[in-house]
């Protein structure tokens, strides 16, 4: 009697059995995990929960939007200003308030306000030579590079030269997405026969004795360097013996050029070049076989100490940097980006490097400080008697 109870219990418990697994086998499979979705800087609130870079992204982004504005101190042109803030705007819903301040007036004004315990700028966007040499000196300025996230950014094949364009030693403080190639000299076509002119000696020739036009070698340093290191030691003081006629204003100088008052105008000034060819003058810009420079112009972006929307200015930071936003900045100066993948089909010929040119990079810091060093202790001296 017992037996026959177990043997009925072991018979139900099998049945037990093959019923949950006939169950079981019927069932859905469970649903595999979802991969963190990657999305564009601009994406907007409601996707999944991101890891790495991008889930820094979206809560550094979601931070900005309490923020709302990012605050910039500049000497950048009008229309300029409003393509970035416009574009900054569209992409991100945050507001860029432009605060414009003349370039001799950066420093003394950020110091009253520090004096006086206000911190309102997030960044400096300028030329170089104040945030060199006045604001890193005096410690006003935050290192850039930890803000510093997006792939593309941080993807040294995207640009020139094999890295972010630094323009400070340290590599961490100051950036152009500008790199765009200037030609030192410009010459009247009528003049001029194409290569008759193709090295800076060349102007030591007797037929240009009192036939060229400089802009002022001494406060604009840059020429200065350019002839000094270019032309090699005592080049300067030669030319000088030229007798050329030394303009404070580029415009000028140019006219002098279209005007065939002078056939040859010594300036680094591209913008002010290409408003004069794309009026019809007959001017070019003369390729020089001592090599060529590279320049980022007014665009030159700082992060200011102790900056009072960090988290915008770091979204800020990011997008100055990409390619999207270099394609916008590019086409709005006809300059040539810093980015390897920015389109240069929108380009003057004269304004895209050439492959076949040798570049310095003039905003560098280390050339800055041999810039300072040759005016003070060159171009001051040998051009003095024509600057009085």
């Amino acid at each position: 009697m017992n037996h026959k109870i177990n043997v009925s219990g072991k018979l139900a418990l099998v049945g037990l059995i093959c019923s949950v697994a006939v169950l079981l086998s019927c069932a859905p499979a469970p649903a595999a995990t979802p991969a963190p979705t990657v999305k564009a800087p601009g994406a907007g609130p409601g996707t999944a929960q991101k890891t790495g870079w991008q889930g820094d992204w979206d809560k550094t982004l979601a931070a900005a939007k309490t923020e709302g504005v990012v605050s910039i101190s500049t000497s950048l042109a009008s229309p300029t200003r409003v393509m970035i803030g416009q574009a900054f705007e569209e992409k991100f819903g945050l507001e860029v308030e432009w605060i414009p301040v003349p370039a001799a007036q950066v420093t003394p004004k950020l110091s009253r306000e520090r004096q006086a315990g206000l911190y309102l700028v997030d960044f400096q966007v300028a030329a170089l030579s104040r945030q060199l040499g006045e604001l890193k000196p005096a410690g006003m300025l935050d290192p850039i590079k930890p803000l510093l996230v997006l792939p593309e950014v941080l993807d040294k094949k995207a640009w020139f030269g094999g890295d972010i364009n630094w323009l400070d030693n340290d590599k961490a403080y100051i950036i152009n997405n500008i790199a765009s190639p200037e030609r030192p000299m410009a010459v009247n076509t009528n003049l001029v026969n194409p290569g008759e002119i193709k090295s800076w000696k060349d102007l030591l020739d007797p037929r240009w004795k009192g036939k060229v036009a400089t802009i002022n070698p001494v406060t604009n340093s840059r020429i200065g360097v350019l002839m000094h290191k270019f032309g090699g030691p005592g080049y300067m003081e030669k030319l000088v013996a030229q007798n050329p006629i030394v303009v404070n204003d580029h415009r000028q100088g140019f006219e002098m050029v279209a005007q065939a008052k002078y056939p040859v105008m010594i300036s680094t000034m591209a913008s002010v070049f290409m408003e004069f060819k794309s009026a019809g003058a007959p001017v070019a810009r003369v390729k020089l076989e001592e090599g060529g420079t590279l320049a980022g112009g007014q665009n030159s972006i700082s992060l200011i100490n102790r900056p009072p929307h960090p988290n915008a200015a770091k979204i800020f930071a990011n997008w100055w940097l990409t390619k999207e936003f270099g394609a916008a900045l590019s086409r709005n100066l006809n300059l040539q980006s810093a980015r390897l993948d920015v389109p240069t089909d929108h380009l003057d010929p004269d304004n895209i490097r050439d492959p076949s040119v040798k570049y310095i990079l003039v905003e560098e810091e280390e050339f800055q400080d041999f810039q300072r060093e040759v005016r003070d202790t060159v171009s001051s001296k040998v051009w003095a008697p024509l600057l009085k």
